[in-house]
């Protein structure tokens, strides 16, 4: 990698000199040319430069590179260069008359120093590559630089006088340290070095697979087949082995390696082999030792002693582990390998389920595996779904999908057909994929005279799909259906049906329906409900404003009192949301931080990336939110939009309000609005009052009273005083004159500590917004500085950092002396005495006024800094004096 680095610092000589501007860089496919590129982009920092990629098709097109290139200035062409670019690809070029004239243009037009860095020159067309070359030439005395890369050996032509750098294959060490860098997971040593196997030199080719691992194991996937036969040779291990350790450790440790698990009772029945022997091997981390059970955690060294095992030794150590085995499962596994008995593939897979359900997944996927390589006439779909359910439940969704897909080309009976896309839907489900509708109801019209329940099921989940898509009325058909089929089957509606319907109803403001459901099941003991139930109705709850309700609701996944990992860990994720829902940001904030840090981060999408946008926003990230944002775009423009579509939105007219770029912000409020359609929730409320905020800050006042006025009644039909005071807040703004100032105050006053630190802030920041509109500049930088307390104190440091910009700009003399400015000659006295350790007793007699009254003025202390109790408070004025 250093040689690298150096060529990196080197090449940066070239965009900073007078002469010598060109560089052409070669090496073959995988040796890293495009990360040396991507790595001169970053140092270039604030210096202008374009990057223009290639790709194999622009060599049959006639100047297809060059139009790449003006592309990515962008430059418009005069009409001149335009009427010389040929309509036909069999067209002549005149080469040098084009060449002429975009010197011409460029000289006038690029900006000195401007570097352009060319991916893959070669794949270009002969045409563009001879223009190229004779600017590059040419525009060197007015300091603009090439650096380009090339596959071949051969430079073209018209670069081939510039100076050139190869990209040398990569040692092993050098490839295997990459790969531990780069990895978004922890990487192990023995995977590290299968991949630097693979890679053969090739550091682009090493990162394709480092990318392609860690996706894997985002999804939650693990390896699926038995122990991976290294290309490397085994003698070489096993010599260097048998240096380390002794017989009958190497013998332990052989065992160990044939797997999938071994219980240590076990180990101890092999002959030779003592407590001491594993003892050893333990302590040496060369075995893993975890809920008794040994592994070997080095896959490279498992495959060389796995392979480097004759067969007929292999099938007797089998035979001695079947016979010593204390687990059913593992002793069938073993016997099967060691005759080959006739043990059906399909118990195997009974007790592959049975493996899964103790968490022993590894285990579970290699007697599956060798289960199904064994079969032959065969079809073990029944345990194949139950090993497909198993899976989802515990959070494996991505081996599940494996398997849902290799049972798409059995021959099923209907109720399997209908199983197998129950499975399909619920993991699509829990993956945040979209949901067939269309196909669900072909295979309900088709299949539910033979399933009624499985039917029923399917239709509620299609409901489900739809109340996310915002197709309220399509939901409730399904639902209808539904509900029939499960009567009847004279079967108990399933939990997905109960997940769609209380959705559904709180969509659509039946509070009553979503409140009764809550009501009943906090009566119901928490191993009695099912964990679908318990996110429905958290999740209604917060969608209607109930946000204590909500998370009263969610307890029993966060205490772990469901023993579906699955719903476990999206405990975690709703936590998150409704945390954000409810504005309680430091809650919010440590909630994303546990979810990020779980296993299972892949789940629900895009809500994972919705939180992280909105963390990033909060923390004042732009860095951070931008990429993410980015990546969520593809949601935001869905059609129809979903629900979480609209959340995207927006989460992006967030952004463009803290970064005062108004009239962006209202676009992407206005059209939030639209996507929700029907659904009128507390997050309908939210888009409208950041509407009302957004109109208000772009000088729209008479806008943002019109659209409190359209908007206000539909408001109106969520209840709880969350959504009361987000509405008093928007009628604030809406009003004008001294009547709005009156209301802000009004809205203080009633503010109390449930209703939450952000909403505070937000009064406060609405406040002196109005104030400083109305020419009460001091009232508004006090108001102002209180906002921006309180937002930091909370950890919203985004839109601390957006009162930070009004501030600067409002008067230089925004010092820190504003904090106290803003208190009263008593509440000053106070803090004195609070931070001289005085008791409320003590300032009571001090300042000859009862001890309700101390409290009352520390409670609007506590309101105005943003703080929550005395410590909070001196240290709040710890670094001034009063």
């Amino acid at each position: 990698m250093r040689n690298r680095q150096m060529l990196v610092d080197k090449l940066g000589k070239f965009t900073q000199g007078y002469r010598d501007r060109v560089a052409i860089v070669s090496g073959g496919s995988g040796l890293g040319k495009s990360w040396v590129l991507e790595q001169i982009g970053q140092r270039l920092d604030g210096q202008p430069h374009r990057l223009i990629r290639s790709n194999k098709h622009d060599s049959t097109w006639p100047l297809s590179g060059l139009l790449s290139f003006i592309s990515a200035i962008p430059l418009k062409l005069s009409p001149e260069i335009s009427g010389l670019i040929p309509d036909s690809t069999n067209s002549e070029v005149d080469r040098y008359r084009i060449a002429i004239a975009l010197l011409q243009e460029l000289t006038e037009k690029i900006e000195p120093d401007t570097v352009f860095l060319i991916d893959d020159l070669d794949f270009m067309d002969p045409d563009s590559q001879r223009i190229l070359g004779f600017l590059a030439s040419r525009l060197q005395g007015n300091r603009v630089s090439f650096i380009a890369t090339i596959n071949s050996a051969t430079v073209p032509e018209p670069f081939d006088v510039f100076q050139r750098f190869s990209l040398e294959m990569m040692d092993s060490l050098t490839l295997k340290q990459i790969a531990i860098d780069e990895s978004v997971f922890e990487l192990q040593d023995s995977v590290a070095e299968i991949l630097v196997c693979f890679a053969r030199g090739n550091p682009g080719t090493l990162l394709e697979h480092v990318r392609s691992l860690s996706e894997a194991q985002k999804s939650n996937q693990e390896p699926l087949t038995l122990p991976y036969h290294a290309r490397l040779e085994s003698s070489s291990t096993l010599r260097a082995l048998e240096v380390r350790f002794s017989a009958p450790q190497i013998t332990a440790l052989k065992y160990i390696a044939i797997g999938p698990v071994l219980p240590y009772a076990v180990a101890l029945e092999i002959p030779d082999v003592t407590e001491h022997d594993l003892s050893e091997l333990v302590n040496a981390g060369v075995v893993r030792f975890s809920q008794e059970l040994l592994t070997l955690p080095n896959a490279l060294m498992r495959s060389h002693l796995f392979w480097g095992i004759g067969s007929m030794q292999r099938r007797h150590m089998h035979q001695l582990l079947a016979e010593a085995a204390n687990s059913i499962e593992l002793r069938l596994f073993h016997q099967s390998r060691a005759d080959d008995s006739q043990i059906p593939s399909r118990q195997l897979i009974r007790g592959a389920v049975r493996l899964v359900e103790a968490g022993l997944i590894h285990a579970a996927i290699e007697v599956a595996e060798w289960a199904l390589t064994r079969l032959d006439s065969e079809h073990p779909a029944p345990e194949l779904l139950l090993f497909v359910q198993q899976l989802i439940r515990s959070g494996h969704l991505g081996i599940a999908w494996r398997y849902i897909k290799y049972l798409d080309g059995f021959n099923l009976a209907p109720d399997e057909k209908l199983m197998l896309l129950n499975n399909e839907v619920e993991l699509r489900v829990l993956e945040g994929s979209n949901t067939p509708t269309a196909s669900i109801r072909s295979a309900v019209e088709e299949h539910h005279v033979n399933s009624l329940a499985l039917s029923a099921n399917l239709l509620s989940m299609s409901a489900l799909a739809l109340c996310l898509d915002g197709k309220l009325e399509e939901a409730h058909a399904d639902l209808q259906r539904a509900r029939r089929l499960f009567s009847e089957a004279k079967s108990a509606p399933s939990p997905r049906f109960q997940h769609a319907q209380v959705l559904h109803d709180s969509y659509t403001g039946n509070q009553a329906s979503v409140m009764s459901l809550y009501q009943s099941v906090i009566q119901q003991k928490a191993a009695d409900v099912n964990g679908i139930t318990f996110l429905t109705v958290a999740s209604a709850l917060s969608t209607l404003g109930y946000h204590e309700q909500a998370r009263t609701a969610l307890l029993p996944l966060l205490n772990g009192t469901s023993t579906e990992i699955v719903y476990q860990s999206l405990g975690l994720l709703y936590e998150a949301q409704f945390a954000i829902t409810a504005h309680d940001v430091p809650r919010a904030l440590r909630a994303v931080e546990r979810w990020n840090s779980s296993s299972s981060v892949d789940l629900m999408r895009p809500l994972p990336s919705i939180i992280n946008a909105w963390y990033w926003i909060m923390k004042d990230r732009p860095d951070q939110a931008g990429p993410v944002l980015d990546a969520l775009r593809p949601f935001a423009i869905d059609q129809p939009p979903s629900i979480y579509a609209t959340l995207v939105t927006e989460l992006q007219g967030l952004q463009a309000l803290l970064s005062a770029r108004f009239d962006e912000a209202i676009t992407y409020f206005q059209q939030a609005q639209l996507e929700y359609g029907e659904i009128v929730s507390i997050h309908y409320v939210e888009t409208c009052v950041n509407l009302i905020e957004a109109l208000s800050c772009a000088h729209h006042a008479q806008e943002a009273a019109n659209e409190f006025r359209v908007t206000q009644s539909l408001m109106a039909r969520i209840t709880g005083r969350h959504a009361k005071m987000l509405i008093l807040r928007a009628q604030a703004i809406a009003l004008s004159g001294d009547i709005s100032l009156a209301r802000f105050q009004a809205l203080l006053d009633m503010w109390q500590p449930a209703d939450g630190q952000l909403e505070l802030a937000r009064i406060h920041h609405c406040f002196g917004n109005r104030l400083g509109t109305a020419g009460r500049q001091e009232q508004s930088i006090e108001q102002l500085v209180i906002a921006r307390t309180i937002y930091r104190n909370i950890g919203a440091l985004g839109w601390a950092q957006r009162v930070d910009s009004q501030l600067s700009n409002v008067t230089a003399s925004t010092s820190e002396d504003t904090y106290f400015q803003m208190l009263s000659t008593d509440e000053a006295q106070v803090v004195a005495m609070v931070r001289k350790g005085m008791t409320n007793k003590d300032i009571a007699e001090e300042l000859f006024i009862t001890v309700s009254a101390v409290e009352a003025r520390l409670t609007r202390l506590f309101r105005k800094t943003g703080t929550r109790n005395r410590q909070q408070l001196s240290a709040h004025f710890a670094s001034r004096s009063i």
